[in-house]
């Protein structure tokens, strides 16, 4: 299986990172950038374009971390999945969203974790997707409770912000379609 290939999933397009064009690179690192999004990151520092452009080139030949701009079939960007840490073998991932912080389209969470959640379990044939959320990210973890998720663990203490340490909610959710 070719795995750095876009995918046409219901209404939305996934265009690998490997696969943007400048603009759309730059574009990217611009929502990643923001406040509302980098907030929530463990690496929440002001990713330079060097980096941006850098992480991008690696991801070409990594087997294990995988990631895709969202558009709907009218041409507007939703936001950015990922698969991280891919397993093969053991059909297993960790996943990661996070929406365009300029778009006012109403339910875009949804559409990027179904298409997620699709790509996942229908395509690639994982069984289990893990994820990681701040545990002060109240509105993360009920969203991923309502797609399914359940929580599976904490990881305590685990990162530091706002000069504080905060711990880290394991979540999962295992494809019982078969």
């Amino acid at each position: 299986m070719y795995l750095r290939k876009d995918y046409i999933i219901e209404d939305v397009c996934l265009i690998n990172f490997v696969n943007l064009s400048l603009e759309e690179k730059k574009m990217i690192l611009g929502w990643r950038n923001h406040d509302m999004v980098r907030i929530w990151m463990y690496s929440s520092h002001i990713i330079s374009f060097e980096e941006h452009l850098s992480f991008i080139e690696g991801l070409k030949n990594d087997n294990k971390n995988f990631y895709w701009l969202v558009r709907d079939k009218a041409g507007l960007d939703l936001g950015v999945v990922y698969l991280n840490n891919v397993d093969l073998n053991n059909k297993n991932a960790y996943l990661g969203i996070y929406a365009n912080p300029n778009n006012e389209k109403l339910k875009v969470g949804k559409i990027l974790i179904e298409s997620l959640k699709v790509l996942a379990f229908k395509i690639w044939n994982l069984h289990t997707l893990k994820l990681e959320v701040v545990n002060l990210n109240k509105r993360a973890i009920r969203f991923y409770k309502n797609a399914g998720f359940e929580k599976e663990g904490i990881l305590r203490e685990f990162v530091y912000i706002d000069s504080m340490w905060h711990d880290i909610e394991i979540m999962g959710i295992i494809n019982n379609s078969r």
